[in-house]
């Protein structure tokens, strides 16, 4: 054989080894990006069961959840029950935040961030109600919920319907 024909081959075998080497590299990193966010994804649930475990246990806590957010008694959202809600909701609004950042990195799938964003949507008025500044906090965030608010995929909750039109019934 030619050393020109040996060299021919060499870089063929060379570039195909790189080429199956890349191809390899593809599946690895294709592998621990879904491994990443099932990561993720527990990491949430846990911290929800925590948060909603933790919350059980506040009977007051469970009590006023109920009362307010299910039956809608918007009249109980005065002193320390406001007070208390506060604190939930603070808890709530980071996590949702941190829904936000991690779609915004791809680091979650749509539809998880999607049910989140709606649920942010939906606590906005009641957020702005206990001056909880989402513009001051991320104003991403803020503008992007505001576009979902004003999109025709979003359908706003009963709950929120229902706090809007206590709120304007106050004055």
């Amino acid at each position: 054989m030619k050393s020109n024909t040996v060299l021919t081959i060499t870089t063929a075998v060379g570039n195909a080894a790189l080429l199956a080497g890349l191809v390899f590299l593809i599946f690895e990193l294709r592998q621990n990006s879904s491994i990443a966010k099932s990561q993720i994804r527990q990491e949430r649930v846990s911290g929800l069961i925590e948060q909603f475990s933790s919350n059980a246990r506040d009977g007051v806590l469970s009590d006023l959840y109920y009362d307010v957010f299910i039956e809608g008694q918007f009249d109980l959202l005065k002193g320390t029950n406001k007070a208390k809600l506060y604190q939930f909701e603070i808890a709530r609004f980071h996590r949702l935040e941190d829904v936000y950042f991690q779609y915004s990195n791809g680091l979650i799938d749509y539809q998880p961030y999607r049910f989140s964003m709606e649920r942010a949507a939906n606590r906005l008025p009641f957020w702005e109600f206990l001056k909880i500044s989402v513009v001051k906090r991320n104003e991403d965030l803020a503008r992007d919920l505001e576009e979902l608010i004003e999109s025709p995929d979003y359908n706003p909750s009963d709950w929120r319907k229902k706090f809007i039109a206590w709120e304007e019934s106050r004055g």
